[in-house]
């Protein structure tokens, strides 16, 4: 009885929307440095799960990684960001906020904060 209510659930969540089965697609966010200056930018990227380390990005470079947003859409990796004279965190992605927008998330980090590129570039403030 069991396996045939569990493959019934199973089936009832393949058949509806994509929104709703976003967990089983890859997730990818880029971070790139676009720093003036040219200046090297350190982050340290985590979620509850995972700790990603602290990377060195020179000026133009990327780190990439990829996930699965959990099915409760709860999935979170927050970014400090650190560079010469200036320390800043951010929530590199929320579910919440991000999985209807992207599933590749390209940042850019400026001075001002972090921008979300599409067409153009969607900023926020530290």
């Amino acid at each position: 009885m069991f396996i045939i209510v569990r493959t019934v659930f199973l089936f009832s969540l393949l058949m509806q929307p994509s929104a709703s089965v976003s967990f089983l697609e890859k997730t990818t966010v880029i971070v790139r440095n676009s720093l003036e200056g040219r200046q090297d930018l350190f982050l340290h990227c985590m979620s509850k799960d995972n700790d990603l380390g602290m990377q060195q990005l020179r000026f133009d470079q990327t780190f990439r990684w990829s996930f699965r947003v959990n099915f409760f859409e709860t999935t979170l990796f927050h970014c400090s960001f650190q560079w010469q004279g200036a320390s800043h965190k951010f929530a590199i992605y929320e579910a919440k906020r991000d999985d209807e927008v992207c599933s590749q998330c390209s940042w850019i980090v400026k001075q001002e904060g972090p921008c979300l590129v599409f067409d153009h570039p969607y900023c926020f403030k530290w």
